[in-house]
């Protein structure tokens, strides 16, 4: 599947789990320069969800620097969206891991999505802050 294939699977998967607002890979000022593919926040949670399309990218993101200090990263709960075969034993921990067939994401490994799981993270609520109101913002000049 494509980059952007994995984006639409990501953003519909987010639909099922209610979430509102979803903002998917839109550019705004903030600190680190965190573009998620896609994001929504539900009542009790952010939750993040980065799509890659190869092991050489996911090998990339992960030199990140709000990948290496989880706290200045967006996403109290963070996943992965995969072709097959581009995450191996290497999952970083508290992240879950879907891969997507046919545009439908299934479970593999590490942190599974539910209304009652446990919450990994402190996402950087600045940051979310920071694209939340970039979001409005546009929405609000249309």
């Amino acid at each position: 599947m494509t980059h952007a294939e994995l984006v639409q699977a990501a953003v519909a998967q987010l639909k099922r789990w209610r979430c509102l607002p979803i903002i998917s890979e839109m550019h705004c000022a903030n600190t680190y320069g965190e573009i998620p593919d896609a994001i929504g926040w539900l009542s009790r949670a952010s939750i993040l969800i980065e799509c890659k399309t190869s092991r050489a990218d996911f090998l990339r993101d992960r030199e990140k620097l709000f990948r290496q200090e989880p706290a200045f990263g967006m996403g109290d709960i963070r996943l992965y969206f995969t072709n097959p075969g581009v995450i191996w034993n290497d999952l970083p921990e508290g992240w879950g891991h879907y891969v997507v067939f046919d545009g439908k994401p299934k479970y593999m490994s590490g942190l599974r999505y539910s209304n009652a799981c446990k919450i990994p993270f402190q996402g950087n609520k600045r940051e979310e802050m920071y694209l939340m109101r970039s979001y409005i913002r546009r929405k609000e000049s249309v």
